[in-house]
């Protein structure tokens, strides 16, 4: 043992006092996390804080909280047992051997022992050495742990010293779970005092919490106990399952409070009426009684706006949940006093503010209906109807089984609720819907279209559809050469003139033919492709698709049920205009290898629907435009083939590969023409080029409903033209058309 040792100061010299006397044994370390370590050992210390170096170094000198108890037997090592509480961080992850601790005029150096205990080999050691004095050395323990920072391990050390020294105080009998975060527990305790206090969660997940307690008699308990009620508000998600026990300073230390086993768990519905009926009989402060007033008036899964006393009502159109996106609403609000502070959209634990982003819609009906009739006798002001509304919400998280809701936060601290159910659809449904049920001339729809239809698209993150059923009828496995993929939407109703076709032309007749489709697509013409394939004895799959919601999303599931290096597209819309088009499109295919190769598109009328999409100039309102629509076909006759910005997906030729290396299609798009140009220019990135080919020609009709108005289409148009210029504007700046002048189809043909 060395003795006469003194600190060096940060200037190099030793202070001038008199030496030190060195003296000391050894200490068991107890690792509550990263940087904090409790040393428990024997001494002459009394000191509550003390100056300590850890190893011995001057330079890594700290202050430790030390908790300290006189010994139940003397000892010659000390008259004291003492727990140090030591921060390490100074250590930097180095290793921890040796403590000195200085209190007045001694410095006493404790070796660490060369095995590290538990938290609860720790307190039972303790016990052994405070006797009595265990409660009071734990309650010192827990006071220097809990004032600074707490991490999971800290909270886990707490709680274990906890266990080990705090005592019973009653029982929890029911808790209740909310939207809110806040768990209702009610029982009885003899040490709980009616205030907000602080205290620990102990179950499945410790965690602190802040409690609002109140109290109220119970004739059938001891004169030391009484009922409670409070609300619990985790630092953490807290379920009411997880908790076990609640441990809190009470007026004689520390005491738990344990759950009864026979205890009452209600969810977040249920809570509310319990929290009303022991309200008329708590006591507490007035903070406490407000919140506890707050957690009555919590949604129960009624709706309370239609019973306001003052002249707030509200009712709700169409809600429509589109997975992987958002809900939908619309509705209308009558509020001509501005009782109204906010409106929420709701769901367990997720929330959105509705009204700081929502769209306003004029609603005449609406005044007429409540215009002088109760509670709106004083008349509603004939010149202002905004009391309609349109809003998108994105996703909320929480509980998926929970429902949703509409909260309405009210002038007066109140709140009223309206239950929201919202209708499962896919994004074009709930957007076309939307876009019919708004009359065309109202001056809020392009609001509308701008701030929640376009922003719901965006937001699309849905799953790529998927094979729900294959069949094969004739010797499809035979089959051979790239696979024809017919993609089959709701515009077809008579798939037989195509396949008549296919069948007269010898390269189609024994390709393998793939018909892909919705589900409910493929009941409804399974029978008459069945009974076609066996009588033009075609090699054919028949694939049904969850999932897919248009033409291109068939086609893509289509693409799944084959192996084929090479694949092509073929929308069920379409003809050929004349023989051999399969013929000259895999010729020019071959020609160029890796790349997107589609046919010219025709009307009926021999006018160009399609040949070329191109990157368009500035005085365009379109990034990219199909420059000979319009034309005569014989335009084009002439011309050989040609690299374009994209090709056009209802007809091409392609690697298999390319098209799920980038995932497919791009979901959140209304129809399928800016769809296709968005997978042209996702292919263009991975380096595949695009071509026209004009010597082979489709005819077709285009890609609409004929169910909806003219100025829907319009609509649908321009909304997913937005939603592609968002995605592809910065990348078409710069873009320029390249054009191909090799030689023509024909000479590759024949070549």
């Amino acid at each position: 043992m060395q003795k006469d040792v003194l600190p060096v100061t940060r200037t190099g010299k030793s202070p001038e006092r008199n030496p030190m006397v060195m003296e000391g044994d050894m200490v068991v370390g107890c690792p509550v996390d990263d940087t904090l370590v409790l040393a428990l050992g024997i001494g002459s210390m009394t000191a509550e804080q003390i100056a300590a170096f850890l190893n011995g170094d001057p330079a890594m000198s700290i202050k430790v909280t030390l908790v300290t108890w006189p010994l139940k037997e003397p000892s010659p090592a000390g008259t004291h047992g003492f727990v140090a509480i030591v921060p390490t961080n100074i250590l930097r992850r180095g290793s921890l051997k040796t403590i000195m601790f200085q209190h007045k005029a001694k410095a006493t150096r404790y070796a660490f022992a060369s095995r590290a205990a538990s938290t609860g080999d720790l307190i039972a050691m303790i016990a052994d050495l405070a006797g009595s004095n265990l409660p009071s050395v734990i309650d010192g323990l827990v006071e220097g742990l809990i004032s600074g920072p707490i991490g999971r391990k800290k909270l886990a050390a707490i709680t274990v010293l906890l266990q080990g020294g705090a005592r019973s105080d009653g029982c929890i009998e029911l808790i209740g779970g909310s939207d809110e975060g806040e768990i209702f527990v009610q029982g009885w305790a003899q040490d709980l005092t009616p205030s907000v206090t602080r205290l620990l969660i102990s179950g499945r997940t410790s965690s602190l919490a802040e409690c609002a307690i109140s109290v109220f008699a119970r004739p059938d308990l001891n004169e030391q106990s009484s009922g409670f009620a409070g609300l619990l508000l985790a630092n953490e998600r807290i379920e009411p399952n997880d908790i076990e026990r609640l441990l809190f300073r009470g007026r004689r230390g520390w005491r738990f409070i344990e759950v009864y086993d026979r205890r009452l768990i209600v969810g977040a519905r249920e809570t509310p009426s319990h929290v009303r009926a022991i309200l008329p009989q708590v006591r507490s402060s007035t903070e406490v009684l407000l919140r506890m007033r707050s957690a009555a008036n919590r949604f129960d899964g009624t709706e309370t706006v239609s019973s306001l006393p003052f002249p707030v009502r509200m009712g709700i159109d169409n809600a429509y949940r589109v997975e992987g996106s958002g809900i939908l609403v619309s509705g209308w609000l009558l509020d001509p006093d501005s009782h109204v502070e906010s409106v929420k959209l709701r769901r367990h634990r997720g929330e959105t503010q509705l009204d700081r982003d929502w769209t306003r819609v004029d609603r005449r009906d609406v005044t007429r209906e409540f215009d002088n009739k109760p509670p709106f006798n004083a008349g509603l002001d004939p010149n202002r109807h905004a009391h309609g509304f349109v809003a998108f919400a994105p996703e909320l998280e929480g509980d998926s089984t929970a429902p949703f809701y509409l909260e309405l936060d009210l002038s007066d601290g109140r709140r009223a609720f309206m239950p929201l159910t919202p209708t499962r659809i896919t994004s074009r449904d709930a957007v076309v819907r939307q876009i019919r049920a708004i009359d065309p001339d109202a001056w809020a729809l392009r609001h509308i279209v701008d701030q929640q239809l376009v922003p719901l698209l965006r937001g699309v993150s849905r799953p790529a559809p998927e094979i729900f059923g294959v069949e094969d009828l004739g010797t499809f496995e035979k089959a051979s050469g790239p696979a024809l993929i017919i993609g089959v939407d709701e515009r077809v109703e008579e798939i037989a003139p195509l396949l008549a076709l296919l069948a007269l032309d010898p390269e189609t007749r024994v390709a393998p033919i793939v018909i892909s489709a919705s589900t409910d697509i493929i009941d409804r013409i399974g029978v008459q492709v069945r009974r076609l394939a066996d009588f033009y004895r075609l090699r054919l799959r028949l694939v049904s698709a969850s999932g897919s919601e248009d033409l291109y999303d068939a086609m893509e599931v289509g693409a799944r049920a084959v192996s084929t290096d090479s694949i092509v597209f073929l929308a069920a819309s379409l003809l050929p205009r004349s023989a051999g088009w399969f013929h000259r499109l895999l010729a020019a295919y071959d020609a160029r290898k890796e790349c997107v190769l589609s046919p010219t598109l025709a009307y009926e009328d021999d006018s160009i629907r399609w040949a070329g999409t191109w990157v368009a100039g500035a005085q365009s309102d379109r990034a990219l435009i199909s420059r000979y629509a319009g034309y005569p076909i014989d335009a084009v006759m002439g011309m050989g083939t040609t690299e374009v910005a994209t090709a056009t997906f209802e007809c091409c030729v392609l690697p298999r590969n390319a098209l799920f290396s980038v995932n497919g299609f791009t979901r959140g798009y209304l129809g399928t023409h800016e769809k296709g140009l968005d997978l042209g220019l996702k292919l263009k990135q991975t380096g595949l080029k695009s071509y026209w080919l004009p010597s082979a020609q489709m005819l077709g009709s285009d890609d609409i409903s004929v169910s909806d108005k003219a100025s829907t289409i319009a609509l649908i148009e321009r909304i997913d033209r937005q939603v592609f210029d968002a995605r592809w504007a910065n990348a078409l700046t710069q873009a320029r058309p390249v054009v191909d002048r090799g030689p023509s189809a024909e000479s590759e043909v024949k070549a």
